[in-house]
């Protein structure tokens, strides 16, 4: 049985897998870093440790939205990273077995896999090839 965070970009859902995640917290502003992507929001300090800001909502790009007190950063557990996201929504179960190919072809690469969640499609996002994607692992 794996466990997921269910999180939202522009009125999209997708999910983390819990042991991805270190820490939930309200989004904070980074120091941003010349020459860097437009998904990259810069570097932030956070209890004496610096994590690089990544805009998950620019990376795999989502229209724009404001800044809103709303938004959340989730700590990744195997990287000092921090993804920006617009709300943390639920949390969802599902066996391995239960887990089905993602038949968007645009989102393939980074969301191989969707759970069923309260009847939706849920796309899972591939930790390996997101960080492979942004070459900060």
């Amino acid at each position: 049985m794996s466990e997921f965070i269910v999180c939202s970009l522009a009125d999209k859902k997708f999910a983390l897998n819990f042991l991805e995640v270190e820490e939930v917290m309200i989004a904070k502003k980074g120091t941003p870093l010349p020459f860097s992507k437009a998904w990259h929001e810069g570097m932030v300090t956070i209890r004496d440790s610096v994590f690089t800001i990544l805009n998950l909502r620019k990376k795999l790009l989502l229209p724009a939205s404001t800044e809103s007190s709303e938004d959340k950063m989730i700590l990744l557990s195997r990287a000092k990273i921090a993804l920006v996201v617009d709300q943390v929504e639920d949390t969802a179960s599902a066996e391995d077995s239960q887990l089905q190919s993602n038949e968007e072809e645009w989102q393939r690469e980074l969301f191989p896999t969707v759970l069923e969640h309260h009847g939706a499609l849920i796309p899972v996002l591939d930790m390996d090839a997101f960080l492979a994607s942004t070459k900060t692992s």
